[in-house]
């Protein structure tokens, strides 16, 4: 199963189709953080003017997902920014529980100006309900429902006034294997849908228009591309013409269509320093020769629960010719004893 930009922003930005059975995760593990961390400061120490670009697709370069964070002792988010010219832009979390002590409302709060910028309602599996604020006035909300498994089944979008928006919804198996996932516009017209076979491993996928029209389409059998179709007059950045199909440990290969039905492949190799694959060693593109066209390169310091605390990043493409350091940043993480 391939993910993809999708361009229903309000909808689709965070929401990424899962494969088996949904774990639910603490927002320091989403930071890709282990242990008790209670907070965590991140610095680049050294930048270069490296000219390097990260090609389109897979990432090869992850950011520090939280710069300057703290949590609470059960991994919850209570302070989320960054640190500028010694002043601190973020937010701060106020969190409300019930009874047994879970989590059932996040208030986000702009640090700066004290104000109200988000309000999340929480459930078992993730946030239910999230209502964005601007100057203290409700700019848009957004629900969402899950099976009994904690797969994300609905994303429902409205603004201010309550008026639609649009809505994904989703189907899954009962080990969470994603079977079909449908995104709809304000109007209850189709934009994109999906459709996964386990049986077969037959994937399709279709890209309409504001009038129904299908404006692309292709299919995939077991990883490999088997068909694709594009109009004559799609936009030239049309959404689904660029996805990518994992291809075990972590990698992954990398489709890149184009209007006169041709598809680049190429392959992003990771080696990683442990097995929870969020910390590599190395990411490799390389072109379906196997000519390497792209390459990023770590070197880390670790504490004892495994988190970084010096990253080292190292960038190379035909251009530099040889490896070039890029940065050097720096963490110091406390944690609750």
């Amino acid at each position: 199963m391939r993910s993809f930009c999708w361009s229903f922003v309000v909808l689709l930005l965070a929401f990424r189709f899962p494969f088996v059975h949904a774990q639910v995760k603490t927002d320091a593990q989403l930071d890709e953080l282990a242990g008790p961390v209670k907070s965590v400061s991140s610095s680049t120490v050294q930048a270069a003017d490296v000219k390097w670009q990260q090609p389109e697709g897979p990432t090869m370069v992850r950011p520090i997902w939280c710069h300057d964070c703290e949590y609470d002792p059960d991994g919850n988010k209570t302070k989320s920014g960054e640190m500028m010219e010694r002043k601190f832009y973020g937010e701060r979390i106020r969190l409300v529980g019930d009874d047994a002590g879970k989590v059932t409302d996040r208030y986000f709060y702009d640090v700066s100006t004290g104000e109200l910028r988000r309000h999340d309602l929480v459930g078992p599996y993730g946030k239910t309900e999230q209502n964005v604020y601007t100057a203290g006035q409700l700019r848009y909300r957004t629900t969402y429902a899950y099976d009994q498994y904690g797969n994300m089944t609905e994303m429902r979008s409205f603004d201010a006034a309550a008026e639609s928006q649009g809505y994904t919804l989703t189907a899954f198996t009962q080990d969470g294997t994603f079977l079909k996932g449908s995104t709809y516009t304000k109007d209850n017209n189709v934009s994109y849908e999906q459709t996964y076979d386990p049986e077969t491993e037959i994937e399709h996928f279709t890209n309409y228009d504001e009038l129904g029209k299908v404006n692309l389409s292709w299919t995939v059998a077991k990883g490999k591309m088997i068909s694709f179709w594009e109009t004559g007059d799609s936009s030239p950045h049309n959404s689904g013409e660029h996805f990518t199909e994992p291809d075990g440990a972590g990698n992954v290969d990398d489709y890149a269509c184009h209007s006169d039905l041709h598809c680049d492949l190429s392959h992003v190799r990771y080696e990683y320093l442990d097995g929870d694959k969020h910390t590599p060693l190395s990411a490799e593109w390389r072109d379906a020769e196997g000519n390497l066209k792209s390459a990023a390169y770590f070197e880390y310091e670790v504490d004892v629960y495994h988190n970084w605390t010096t990253r080292k990043v190292w960038l190379w493409n035909p251009d530099l010719g040889l490896r070039t350091l890029s940065e050097t940043d720096a963490r110091v993480i406390t944690y609750w004893k």
